[in-house]
């Protein structure tokens, strides 16, 4: 049987923030702070987890959480949830 082969942590950091800059308007800064591998219904996954900044207004920034789970085999988004 073949070695599945998975995408790189940088890869999967690169997924998840490509992910969530289509996901939240006016996103200005993404902080990685932690990534794990894990398994979830049969699928390896990165989980991905960190805090966003983006604008609210002209003068207000937002702050939230978020947790990006990327499949380590393509790099597709498989889950995500954002709290804040």
């Amino acid at each position: 049987m073949a070695e599945k082969v998975l995408i790189s942590l940088d890869e999967a950091h690169a997924a998840a923030e490509k992910f969530l800059g289509g996901q939240v308007k006016n996103l200005k800064k993404t902080a990685i702070v932690k990534v794990k591998l894990s398994t979830i219904g049969g699928i390896t996954v990165y989980e991905v987890e960190g805090t966003i900044d983006f604008s609210k207004s002209f003068f207000r920034t937002g702050h939230s959480s978020f947790k990006v789970q990327i499949n380590a085999g393509d790099g597709a988004v498989v889950g995500y949830e954002t709290t804040g």
